[in-house]
């Protein structure tokens, strides 16, 4: 990227007094423009001196990081016009198509419904829902601003999370976010005789453990 040429050598100077006296003081000054402003009372001139020289101080500053970043919307404006490769076009393409069927799949809920079926009060329905993401005991994928969390993961008699559902995310560390986990939980997975985790989850979380552990050693092995 171009960068923005320094400000060097700025020379300002404050120049005070009646009105012959700047101009005497003009006529020995080497500064080719020259702004004067003229006060009623020598209290409004005194206070306006103050806050003049602590602006031409710092101008030079002032005047190059306007510049840097007049520079850097400028690069903005123009790399808006360029096009993403056709590989990137259709990978973003199969993501939303992703996201999509999952959003549509009626697996998960806003985290405020949850605590609200859970029976947490009403006060702050987000509260309980951050501290199971906290602990990492549940994971949850954004859409908009809200937080949705998975059904599956859930014990249908009381809405809390599953216990083994700790020790899946465990499993996975950080190599997966909320996203990626849901895309997991919903794919045909041969581990499990391609049966869907979300699906062997409440009949046999075990065995959903052993698949994130196979899952992650394929990972670690490239």
């Amino acid at each position: 990227m171009a960068q923005v040429k320094p400000i060097q050598n700025v020379r300002s100077t404050v120049l005070s007094g009646s009105g012959r006296d700047v101009i005497r003081q003009l006529n020995r000054s080497p500064e080719r423009r020259t702004v004067a402003v003229t006060f009623a009372d020598d209290e409004q001139g005194a206070a306006a001196e103050r806050v003049i020289h602590q602006v031409v101080e710092f101008l030079p500053q002032l005047i190059q990081e306007r510049q840097e970043e007049t520079l850097k919307k400028v690069v903005n404006v123009l790399l808006t016009d360029v096009t993403p490769s056709k590989a990137a076009r259709e990978q973003a393409r199969m993501l939303i198509e992703a996201k999509t069927v999952i959003l549509n799949s009626g697996d998960f809920l806003p985290a405020t419904e949850v605590a609200r079926l859970a029976g947490f009060s009403s006060t702050n329905l987000s509260v309980q829902p951050n501290k199971w993401k906290r602990n990492r005991e549940i994971f949850a994928i954004q859409h908009g601003r809200e937080d949705y969390l998975p059904l599956y993961a859930l014990n249908p008699s009381d809405h809390r999370p599953r216990k083994e559902m700790a020790a899946i995310l465990n499993v996975f560390g950080d190599a997966k976010d909320g996203w990626g986990l849901a895309f997991w939980f919903a794919g045909l997975n041969s581990f499990l005789d391609d049966e869907r985790p979300q699906d062997v989850l409440a009949t046999d979380p075990e065995l959903v453990i052993a698949a994130a552990k196979d899952e992650m050693a394929e990972f670690a092995h490239g």
